[in-house]
């Protein structure tokens, strides 16, 4: 008997705080609900995530990272970075990690991330830039059934192609034929599915804080804070004088 994993849909934006005890960048993972393997969505989800996270040539690392240089290094995918578009078979997230500059707050970061969302849900992608993300896509997925795990397993990628078909369709065949779907989807599938999926409220943000830029912060508050009190107290003291 399969057991029933499927997920409610989210109605609201979810975010949470950790703070990060030892790296120095403060980093931020925004997820938004992927669609279900095999269904339209999922092959245009995925030419949609070649197009935002796709190497230095995706949008995101492109706006923030090479042209706006807010950050200093992005990356994402679906299932990312557990496996892969793939390798799952139930609820995951598209996922973008971005490591930003520390005198860039969280919160601009992420405006600057969601302009980057927001222009894809508008425009979509243009035939012309869809050509080449389609063969970057299959040239990805090429040069990962080669690959392996170092030289300790060489062609895993292909191995582990094999088991997912096998136990997620049961047709490891597919290996050879899954491309066709996605080569298949139009701009317009794309700029369909990123509304569909690219919600606010389909989306859950995880904000990771060094603690020394926690503690400055707090230091800063309490600064602030005592001057404040400092400021409130000689006004009572002058008044109370004259």
């Amino acid at each position: 008997m399969n057991a029933d994993v499927s997920e409610a849909p989210p109605t609201h934006e979810r975010r949470g705080w950790v703070e990060e005890k030892f790296g120095t960048l403060p980093v931020m993972a925004i997820g938004y609900d992927a669609p279900p393997r095999n269904t339209a969505d999922w092959y245009a989800a995925g030419i949609l995530d070649q197009a935002l996270h796709g190497g230095r040539a995706g949008r995101v690392h492109r706006n923030l990272v090479l042209e706006r240089q807010i950050a200093v290094e992005s990356g994402g995918g679906i299932n990312y970075p557990v496996g892969d578009l793939f390798d799952y078979n139930g609820p995951t997230l598209m996922v973008t990690s971005i490591f930003h500059k520390p005198e860039y707050s969280s919160e601009a970061t992420l405006a600057a991330y969601d302009e980057v969302i927001q222009e894809i849900c508008k425009n979509g992608v243009s035939a012309d830039d869809l050509e080449p993300v389609k063969v970057k896509f299959a040239a990805d997925y090429a040069t990962n059934l080669e690959g392996g795990m170092g030289a300790h397993i060489p062609r895993f990628g292909l191995m582990h192609s094999l088991a997912c078909f096998s136990l997620f369709d049961n047709d490891p065949s597919r290996v050879n034929t899954v491309l066709d779907g996605f080569m298949k989807v139009t701009a317009e599938d794309v700029r369909n599915v990123a509304r569909k999926i690219l919600r606010p409220e389909n989306r859950a943000v995880l904000f990771r804080t060094p603690a020394s830029m926690r503690d400055t912060a707090a230091g800063n508050a309490n600064a602030a804070a005592g001057e404040t009190a400092t400021v409130g107290a000689s006004a009572e003291i002058n008044g109370g004088a004259r």
